[in-house]
């Protein structure tokens, strides 16, 4: 109702203003009719509705004139009465539009999942490109990571997995649900090493598990939904990232395996600040900050991250706060992405060669 409106006011504008500067010319012919020493071809201001009413004595072909004049004069005039009352029944013509009071809204679009066996391949450094390692993002499916870091060839590699729930409608909210932590081994499997669960109910901890599945676990007060794993390396946003242009949240834990350090730190929520896109909206900019990155020295470690428009994944983080000892701050830059059997293929293949051709354990 509201498109027709429109249309309907867009003609009727066109109309008026088509029958106002016809009624100008109409006008200007009359006068000198009038005035024959009016000059030619320019035009002159005239006084249109009296020249139009004008009842004194005129000579025939300026009556014949006239009509006209009146008849051009009134489809304008008309034409921006109808605009004016149209402009009246515009506001209801939206209401009208409106879905009812209670009515479900449109369902949202499908958030899109990288396809199965896609491996995303970064390199986590300082921000200055000291310490570089690479860092494996491979997708075994939209409920199941496995994440590979590797520094040199035949060294020891961080194998960590992690499970969540069934992706939800709004894929940030999701979170996982377990993680196993271990070391990659020369047959490309995982050594298990550490467990970290999740448990919701009336208080959400973290259960932490060291050596064995069955071990005593290590309770912690879990961190806002929905967490993620710092020294994750932010995998997580590979399957759970932000699709849309605007602010969330999330929680962050911490593992800092250090000898007089706890074995868990619950850093807290960080906000994503939504700053703009870029390359025609392929991609998002976020200001990362909040409790999470507070440091009572140092203030504020936050930073920026650039995240995938359609696929959420991160493209490129720099933050001030270190996620492994040794480090002064965090960067982690995308180098490529494969998909498909190509990204199972990369998969493989990496882990594979990490090991091969290197020396046999002591």
């Amino acid at each position: 109702m509201v498109l027709a409106i429109l249309l309907v006011m867009g003609v009727l504008a066109l109309g008026a203003l088509v029958a106002w500067v016809l009624a100008i010319q109409l006008s200007y012919r009359i006068e000198r009719i009038r005035r024959p020493d009016l000059p030619r071809p320019r035009v002159v201001i005239t006084n249109m509705f009296a020249t139009a009413f004008w009842t004194g004595e005129a000579k025939p072909e300026e009556r014949s004139l006239q009509k006209q004049l009146r008849l051009r004069l009134g489809v304008s005039v008309g034409c921006f009465l109808l605009l004016a009352l149209l402009s009246f029944f515009l506001p209801l013509a939206g209401r009208e539009d409106a879905p009812p009071a209670g009515a479900a809204a449109a369902p949202a679009a499908p958030v899109s999942y990288h396809p199965d066996g896609t491996t995303l391949v970064y390199i986590r450094s300082n921000q200055d490109g000291s310490l570089p390692e690479r860092i494996l993002v491979h997708i075994r499916n939209p409920q199941e990571l496995h994440v590979a870091k590797m520094i040199d060839a035949c060294k020891s590699a961080a194998y960590v997995t992690a499970r969540f729930a069934a992706p939800a409608a709004d894929a940030t909210s999701a979170e996982a649900l377990g993680l196993i932590g271990g070391r990659l081994q020369r047959d490309a499997t995982q050594l298990p090493q550490a467990w970290v669960d999740l448990a919701t109910g009336p208080a959400r901890t973290l259960a932490v598990r060291l050596g064995a599945q069955d071990a005593e676990p290590i309770m912690f007060d879990a961190p806002p939904a929905p967490w993620r794993m710092y020294d994750f390396d932010l995998a997580e946003f590979a399957l759970f990232g932000p699709r849309q242009p605007k602010d969330f949240t999330f929680g962050l834990a911490l593992a800092w395996p250090e000898d007089d350090a706890p074995l868990l730190r619950i850093l807290g929520e960080a906000r994503a600040d939504f700053l703009y896109s870029s390359d025609k909206g392929a991609k998002n900019h976020f200001r990362i900050s909040g409790p999470a990155f507070e440091d009572t020295r140092a203030g504020s470690r936050g930073g920026e991250m650039i995240t995938d428009a359609v696929f959420g994944h991160v493209i490129e983080a720099r933050f001030g706060l270190p996620n492994h000892p040794g480090y002064a701050n965090f960067m982690l830059k995308l180098l490529k992405v494969s998909s498909g059997a190509e990204g199972q293929a990369a998969w493989r293949d990496a882990l594979m060669r990490h090991w091969q051709g290197c020396p046999p354990p002591a």
